[in-house]
């Protein structure tokens, strides 16, 4: 996976939105010249094939995804005949929570890297294109060549897990021809120079081929059988170590031994539920694991009774909460009330405890 570099985050993103949105995380963001870019047309497609081929591989990878925005599933079929290791087998995110693979082989503690690398492969894909043909779908008429070059701005790609970077200057040549179905067939080769820990220098190639086309009724079969498969829930990591906390992305296995694809669903659900207001109790308030900390929860009543945002407030401030999620506290499976001034948040194996040390919903 030559393009796959892992990182720790602690941005709770899905793979799913990072593909629709073009996301991209990481230090040259801010450089000038913008190579993160900003979503397109071309990062907006629910159906892709791509056949891809780099520098070093043994032999092309191939695969086909179908997304869905109207419930974040998301199906990869991953064909990639490599002599020494070769995988055929399908990944499902179900609801962009649940990852579910037969046929792929993982390392241990790096089974989202197999996910990574096809979702790498697409974002960076739609981020040529959208640099190439900026002047968007509607005016690509029949098959159109492609040339382009950039010799200040790099590509900056990543999912929630990992991310890639190709350097400036980079080069683009090939084609893309415009279907009478609203489909986009591609041909591409991408060319740059690579730069090793010592400063050596190596040209690096890559081919993209494909098509990319709009589809909005696909679902993974809810009635699907799970026999066979691995099934592992997808998310933010934060374990205590003997050196502090770390904080991930990543998948772990899934304990609770789903049948079937409705089985998943049901458990998310359930995750997802916002609980039931108790009026009779308040939350809101700044909430610490030790009052002394310059960290910790605060949680602000919204709009209806009983029920708050869970916003994570440091030193540099506090989230967004108009993004946040909304909960009522009691009855929501992420939160377990010990006491009115005592919370625990997480699973068994990232289990925190909070007081209330504040009233005030600040610091």
């Amino acid at each position: 996976m030559p393009l796959m570099t892992h990182v720790s985050l602690r941005l709770i993103v899905l793979i799913f939105l990072a593909l629709s949105t073009g996301a991209s995380y990481g230090k040259d963001c801010g450089e000038k010249g913008d190579p993160c870019g900003k979503p397109t047309e071309w990062n907006k497609f629910e159906t892709v094939r791509l056949r891809m081929t780099q520098e070093g591989m043994a032999a092309p990878v191939s695969w086909f995804m179908q997304t869905s925005r109207a419930n974040n599933d998301l199906q990869v079929d991953i064909d990639f005949p490599d002599p020494q290791t070769p995988q055929r087998g399908t990944l499902m995110m179900v609801e962009g929570r649940t990852l579910v693979s037969k046929g792929i082989g993982f390392s241990p503690g790096r089974e989202i890297d197999a996910l990574d690398w096809p979702m790498l492969s697409i974002i960076l894909t739609g981020k040529v294109l959208s640099r190439a043909l900026p002047e968007g779908l509607g005016v690509l008429k029949g098959k159109h060549l492609v040339g382009h070059e950039d010799k200040k701005a790099g590509i900056q790609f990543a999912t929630p897990s990992a991310q890639g970077f190709i350097p400036p200057p980079w080069s683009v040549s090939g084609t893309v021809i415009a279907n009478s179905d609203g489909s986009r067939d591609f041909d591409l080769v991408l060319n740059w120079t690579s730069e090793d820990a010592t400063k050596a220098k190596k040209a690096m190639s890559m081919s993209l081929a494909g098509q990319l086309k709009h589809k909005s009724d696909f679902q993974i079969d809810s009635n699907m059988a799970l026999e066979g498969w691995s099934v592992f829930g997808v998310g933010p990591i934060v374990e205590k170590t003997e050196g502090g906390t770390r904080n991930d992305y990543g998948a772990k296995p899934n304990k609770s031994g789903p049948k079937t694809i409705a089985d998943i669903r049901k458990a998310i659900a359930i995750e997802n539920s916002p609980g039931e207001p108790d009026l009779s109790l308040s939350f809101a308030g700044f909430w610490k694991e030790k009052c002394t900390d310059t960290y910790g929860l605060r949680i602000k009543p919204v709009d209806k009774p009983g029920m708050y945002t869970v916003t994570f407030c440091g030193p540099g401030g506090c989230g967004d909460e108009q993004n946040e999620r909304k909960t009522f506290i009691k009855g929501d499976k992420r939160y377990n009330i010990v006491s009115a001034t005592v919370l625990q948040t997480g699973g068994p194996e990232n289990q925190s405890t909070y007081k209330r040390c504040s009233d005030k919903m600040l610091p």
